[in-house]
């Protein structure tokens, strides 16, 4: 594939040169080193999945499916978000299911945090209901709303059955 040539030396002797087959250059993952950016100006109808980071400086409506997002402040989403890493400087009207979901003290939240981690920065609003996921746990079955009104002794709630004081 590669032939060996001569290349005269100053000294009018030849010399034997080996051309060496190039290496390849590694790319760099641009999912992984640069975000994808909804700017300032920018409007989305519609859903965004990506294995990537995205950063909303502008206005998606519709769902987001990506690695990690953040919602610069000035930014709104208007659909429900499930990353592995959520940062909310901005507005959001919808759910978030992901590990780690953070609201600075600029965020306004209105729907349900689904997280493993919460973390909410003095001022951060958030008008919904937090629930926290707990990885590989069992799932507990809860009886429907009134199915266990009558009794006292099992308090489903904790996931525990009690038996009431014996008299």
């Amino acid at each position: 594939m590669f032939k060996t040539k001569q290349v005269p030396s100053v000294s009018n002797s030849t010399s034997m040169v080996t051309a060496e087959p190039a290496k390849p250059v590694k790319a760099l993952s641009r999912a992984t080193t640069v975000p994808s950016i909804i700017s300032a100006e920018m409007t989305i109808h519609g859903d965004l999945h990506s294995n990537g980071d995205l950063q909303v400086e502008g206005t998606i409506i519709g769902d987001l499916n990506v690695a990690k997002v953040t919602i610069a402040e000035g930014g709104s989403v208007s659909g429900n978000i499930t990353a592995k890493n959520v940062r909310i400087c901005g507005a959001l009207n919808g759910s978030v299911r992901s590990e780690m979901v953070t609201l600075t003290a600029t965020a306004r939240v209105v729907g349900d945090v689904h997280h493993e981690l919460l973390a909410i920065e003095t001022g951060g609003q958030l008008e919904g209901m937090s629930r926290r996921l707990v990885p590989n746990a069992p799932q507990i079955s809860l009886p429907a709303h009134g199915e266990d009104a009558e009794r006292n002794d099992n308090h489903p709630r904790d996931g525990h059955e009690y038996q009431q004081a014996a008299d």
